[in-house]
Order: structure tokens, then C-alpha cells, then sequence
């Protein structure tokens, strides 16, 4: 995957990828009325570049919030990710939510269960 730096909006979340870290990150809310449209461009390099090589991936979802048709959109984002798992080239999934926001904790643990794909939960303390 090349590398990805688009700024966020009140309605987008910034997205990040360094392709020499091999670290992308998602931060921010994603409220946006048509988020498949948004996503695209990432849903397109994923599709395109599902093999990396150089050992580990790490994903850190920073989002604050997110409504539902962004819900649905970051499901099939994190099933691509999921499918870049494989021997050799761990994928690292941090999701990140502040300790009283329990919505995203559990968003992070609904996902992670219906993908059966672990997640870190990280506490972000306030």
C-alpha cells in the first residue's frame, strides 16, 4: 500500500498510512452522510495491495465517534485488514476509546467479535 495523509473534517476522520512504518491510522469522528464514498480511496488501496512484507501492521482506530453508515463501512474496512493477517505478516489492530465512553469499547469489542479477530483495546485516560 503507498502511503495515504488525508486531512480530517468535522464530518471525516483524518486517515494516515506510512508505508515505511507500516502504520495506519484512522482518528477522528466520521459522520459523514455517504462514508462508502469517503472510504474509498483506503477501501481501494486495501483491495489493492493486500500483501505487505515487511512483518507487522499496526492499526490504530482513534475515533471519537462514528454513526451508522460509517459503522457499516468501517466493518468491511477492518475485514480487509483483517484479510492482510497471515504468517509472516502480523496485523496489529489498536482500537482506541476514552475510559468513560463505554459505546466505544463496545464497538471495539462488537467488532472484534464478529471478525474473531483480536483487538487491543487501548484505554485513553481523561
Amino acid at each position: 500500500m503507498s502511503s495515504i495523509n488525508i486531512k480530517g473534517t468535522l464530518k471525516t476522520p483524518s486517515i494516515s498510512f506510512d508505508k515505511k512504518e507500516n502504520h495506519l491510522v484512522i482518528e477522528g469522528r466520521s459522520t459523514h452522510e455517504n462514508p462508502a464514498r469517503f472510504y474509498r480511496l483506503l477501501i481501494s488501496k486495501l483491495k489493492d495491495d493486500l500483501v505487505f512484507t515487511d512483518g507487522e501492521m499496526k492499526i490504530d482506530f482513534k475515533l471519537e465517534y462514528f454513526n451508522t453508515p460509517s459503522s457499516l463501512v468501517l466493518l468491511g474496512v477492518l475485514k480487509k485488514l483483517q484479510a492482510l493477517n497471515a504468517p509472516g505478516n502480523e496485523v496489529i489492530i489498536n482500537w482506541h476509546y476514552d475510559e468513560e465512553d463505554e459505546d466505544l469499547l463496545e464497538a471495539g469489542q462488537d467488532y472484534s467479535t464478529i471478525l474473531d479477530f483480536p483487538f487491543n483495546l487501548v484505554v485513553n485516560p481523561n
